[in-house]
């Protein structure tokens, strides 16, 4: 039988290093793999990430993904090219929903300022909008840790999120099981654009933002255990 691995997914703006502020204090029921490509130039599409990143898990087993917001874009194309590998899907802080126009333009607003400016000047401004509450300390702990993230591969990242394709067809009607983990504050992605298309499986953490695993890791630790035991 094959085994079960919990792949955790990271987000943009940061690397596989953001679950080590989180896993080491939370127990979970499988081994954990957490992928690192936050430094990756050749994927032009997050299906290229979902392809890339299945290739490099062990063989014969089955994934519980947790996907923290362009983790979970990523963990959506892996659950539609590869179904037969995906047991679970966790949403944290992210969307099944493709990008609207104004998003796109600032998607391209953001690669161009990364072109010019780098990692270093974009990671400082960009930090405080993942947060409904955050300390200067950890700021500034996060923006020292991620300025030296490669800004080539930031555009990449940015290029391919820019151009994802709307999943609410195949969420609506997958086999798969999904759980959404929301912020009640979050800035970038609200509750409602969410739970307007699923009415089940949403867990949503008061006075939060886009980054649960800081601001309600127990919540967010105890939901997803739930949801992978069941």
């Amino acid at each position: 039988m094959p085994a079960t691995q919990l792949v955790f997914l990271h987000g943009f703006g940061e690397d596989e290093r953001v679950w080590e502020d989180f896993l080491p204090y939370h127990t979970f029921s499988f081994p954990i793999i957490c992928p690192a490509y936050a430094e990756w130039t050749d994927c032009s599409t997050l299906a290229d990430y979902a392809r890339k990143i299945l290739s490099s898990l062990p063989l014969d087993s089955h994934f519980v993904l947790v996907g923290h917001s362009m983790g979970g874009y990523i963990a959506l194309e892996m659950a539609s090219l590869f179904p037969e590998c995906v047991l679970k899907v966790v949403m944290l802080h992210s969307t099944f929903l493709a990008d609207s126009e104004e998003k796109k333009i600032n998607r391209d607003r953001t690669v161009e300022l990364l072109q010019k400016k780098g990692t270093g000047f974009f990671i400082g401004p960009f930090l405080p909008n993942l947060f409904a509450t955050v300390t200067e300390d950890l700021l500034a702990s996060l923006a020292e840790r991620y300025r030296y993230l490669p800004a080539s591969g930031l555009i990449a990242a940015t290029k391919a999120m820019r151009d994802r394709k709307d999943f609410t067809s195949f969420v609506q009607q997958t086999a798969i099981p999904f759980l959404f983990i929301l912020g009640e504050k979050d800035a970038l992605i609200s509750p409602e654009s969410i739970t307007r298309f699923v009415k089940k499986s949403v867990v949503i953490l008061p006075n939060v933002g886009h980054q649960g695993t800081y601001e309600a890791p127990q919540a967010v630790a105890e939901a997803i255990n739930q949801f992978v035991n069941v």
